[in-house]
């Protein structure tokens, strides 16, 4: 299986055993039951922030008192021509953000929240292929290969949400971290790697229950 898979796999997993984990300590600390109408479910749009323009996210939230626990998955699809007309169609871009946020209500609906998680990035890009058929073979044309990434990223930021259900509210400064390739100087083929952090914002509007 791909490695990517597998560590999307083992975040949904984690994000399962932290709700189990939220819900134990929940009722260990508190005998009464959950008061009518308090949410557990989000659905909301996020303009900016994880998928870079856009995505659509479901969250869940385990509740700790006063600190919640929200593991979100959302996706986006993407398409050059939103920017530019294309010399060739790449195709759909497919962006998945995925992590944790911890929610802690300071004065009535008014929230902060910082997160960790990761974005799946799958895109094509423009690739040499060299092989014992087109070695010889000078220039070597590109051709267009997917490419799938992981950036993995952080939040922090603010969030108007009432405890029973409606319409919600969230603002947010986010970084990706994203590792660029560089060549050593411009009459140079050799290439070096760095580790780059990418800050970005977002806002959503979301509908919990």
């Amino acid at each position: 299986m791909n490695k990517r898979y597998v560590f999307i796999l083992i975040i949904l997993l984690s994000i399962n055993s932290m709700g189990f984990i939220a819900q134990d300590n929940s009722s260990l600390e508190s005998t009464t039951d959950q008061s009518a109408g308090q949410i557990q479910n989000g659905i909301y749009l996020e303009l900016g922030g994880n998928a870079g323009v856009y995505s659509i996210n479901y969250e869940r939230l385990f509740s700790l008192g006063k600190i919640n626990i929200a593991g979100r998955m959302g996706f986006s699809f993407l398409s050059e021509r939103l920017f530019i007309e294309p010399e060739e169609n790449k195709g759909l871009e497919i962006l998945i953000p995925f992590g944790a946020n911890v929610i802690y209500g300071f004065a009535g609906s008014h929230r902060i929240e910082a997160g960790i998680g990761g974005t799946y990035y799958s895109h094509k890009v423009y690739a040499i292929t060299m092989n014992t058929s087109n070695i010889n073979n000078q220039p070597v044309s590109t051709d267009l290969v997917r490419k799938n990434e992981i950036w993995p990223n952080f939040n922090i930021g603010y969030r108007f949400q009432k405890t029973s259900s409606g319409m919600y509210y969230r603002a947010f400064f986010n970084g990706h971290l994203s590792r660029r390739f560089l060549a050593d100087s411009p009459n140079s083929h050799s290439q070096y790697s760095m580790l780059t952090l990418d800050p970005w914002a977002g806002i959503s509007v979301g509908y919990g229950f």
